[in-house]
């Protein structure tokens, strides 16, 4: 049936009219819930519930964009008490008051939310890192990374009585995962000490703890944004619901080439939306300037295609990934780093009372994936292990 030809034309210019007058929404305007005015002073469940699509179905701006507010987010600032902030001054990041590592498995008291910000280095001596002879037992002030929480983390891990091996053993008696809130947040500081052969660069952020002056290498950053819908799979499923960042010093050696040859997902902002998040925050000075995020992970493959890697990781927290040398970054090869992956193979077999070993894969796991444990053995990740949600905290600082 053809139409008449004045019909045929009206048709033709009601579209055209319609295409000039209502252009395609921005991805500002998809994603209103998350970028609205406010967002800085939002609750952690709230910011991430409002921004888990922008950050799961948003392209890698978008992602991007996500990473820097939550950069702000944590770095808000908050005074000092009596001692002095960061660079000397009266104020410290916000997370610089969460509980650490050893505030949530080490210790019996409560954690207070209340108190002035902490002067005394908490590394978080992990089991992989001496397992490789990266955190020297004789100095340990030499390099630090500490491990921090807001209080939705702390609190479900506390409630779930999930900080002893004789515990996690308890919890799965009645449950086959570990589920993380919505708005849980885990981060990793990296600290250097300064001294007279290591002064801090140029730029940097330093830090004067008790135990000395350290400069702040670089932050991760990992979100919980979204319950997927059958967590027993989280292994396996491609099906995003944490958000990996790893934000890093830009003077840090190698970086450049890392994050511009190895890097697979990153979409760099210009200067002044930086500058505007910054502003958001109150921290858009030179040294916050001088930090950047390497890239954005939400899953283990590309696009979910099962088959290419997301690569994603930090050259000093994760130097044990570069390959040829590890100390010089700037002449890697390959980066066996990701977030997703590694994390994802948190967890804890009821059957043998054990952890899985730690690895660095990257790419998609399976059941037969495998590593050697303490004695040697070969376990396999099919063979009995529950999830962790992601947690390598439970994994290590357990005891």
């Amino acid at each position: 049936m053809f139409l008449p030809k004045s019909l045929f034309t009206a048709i033709v210019l009601l579209a055209v009219s319609s295409s000039i007058s209502s252009p395609a929404i921005s991805a500002e305007g998809r994603f209103l819930t998350c970028t609205e005015d406010g967002w800085i002073n939002k609750s952690d469940a709230s910011f991430a519930a409002d921004c888990a699509n922008m950050a799961f179905e948003g392209d890698l701006a978008d992602r991007q964009k996500v990473a820097w507010m939550f950069f702000v987010r944590v770095n808000q600032q908050i005074a000092s008490g009596k001692h002095k902030g960061m660079n000397g001054g009266k104020t410290v990041p916000q997370w610089m008051a969460w509980p650490t590592d050893p505030d949530t498995f080490a210790s019996r008291q409560p954690f207070d939310f209340s108190a002035a910000p902490r002067t005394t280095m908490m590394p978080s001596a992990e089991k992989k890192d001496l397992h490789v002879g990266n955190v020297s037992t004789a100095n340990p002030d030499g390099a630090n990374e500490e491990v921090t929480r807001n209080r939705i983390s702390y609190d479900y891990l506390i409630k779930n009585h999930l900080t002893t091996r004789a515990d996690i053993a308890a919890f799965f008696e009645g449950n086959d995962f570990v589920n993380m809130p919505v708005g849980t947040v885990e981060l990793k500081a990296s600290w250097l000490q300064v001294t007279s052969g290591s002064p801090a660069p140029d730029g940097a952020l330093t830090f004067e703890f008790d135990s000395g002056k350290y400069w702040w290498r670089g932050l991760h950053i990992m979100v919980k944004m979204r319950e997927l819908d059958n967590p027993a799979q989280m292994f396996y499923s491609e099906e995003p619901s944490w958000f990996w960042s790893t934000f890093e010093f830009n003077g840090n050696p190698g970086i450049s080439h890392v994050r511009e040859t190895l890097i697979t997902q990153r979409k760099p902002l210009n200067k002044s939306e930086i500058k505007n998040l910054l502003s958001a925050g109150g921290l858009n000075t030179p040294e916050y300037q001088n930090f950047a995020p390497n890239g954005t992970q939400i899953r283990f493959t590309d696009n979910a295609d099962g088959v290419t890697p997301v690569i994603l990781g930090h050259t000093d927290m994760e130097d044990f990934a570069g390959k040829p040398n590890t100390a010089q970054p700037a002449y890697w090869t390959s980066f066996n780093a990701s977030c997703h992956s590694c994390h994802g193979t948190a967890a804890y077999n009821p059957a043998t009372a054990t952890t899985f070993p730690f690895s660095s894969p990257t790419g998609a796991l399976d059941p037969a994936y495998n590593a050697a444990d303490s004695n040697g053995a070969t376990v396999y990740l099919g063979q009995g292990f529950k999830p962790l949600d992601f947690m390598w905290p439970i994994v290590f600082q357990t005891k």
